[in-house]
């Protein structure tokens, strides 16, 4: 995959919030990754469980920090490497 398809990946989702969280949270990155962590996650669009060692995304969450120190606070999401979709229709559009 070229970096070009990961910008657009990136850039199709930022700004957008999971309907499970505040409305501050919104997501700042999306990279397809494999790891060899052994056992699974949720997917956070289809509720699927994961295994790591399979490629799959991998969704950098941020809101603004209430402290002084950080600037932000992130979270991160595992969705299914087919579920770019299923994820486009479960993140709310930005305002």
């Amino acid at each position: 995959m070229s970096d070009s398809d990961q910008q657009s990946r990136t850039k199709r989702f930022r700004g957008r919030s999971p309907p499970d969280r505040d409305a501050e949270w919104e997501v700042s990155t999306v990279a397809r990754r494999t790891t060899n962590q052994s056992g699974s996650r949720v997917c956070a669009a289809t509720g699927e469980t994961v295994p790591l060692s399979e490629t799959h995304f991998f969704v950098t969450l941020r809101k603004p920090a209430l402290g002084v120190l950080n600037d932000y606070e992130y979270d991160h999401l595992v969705v299914r490497e087919d579920a770019l979709e299923e994820l486009d229709e479960w993140l709310v559009p930005e305002e």
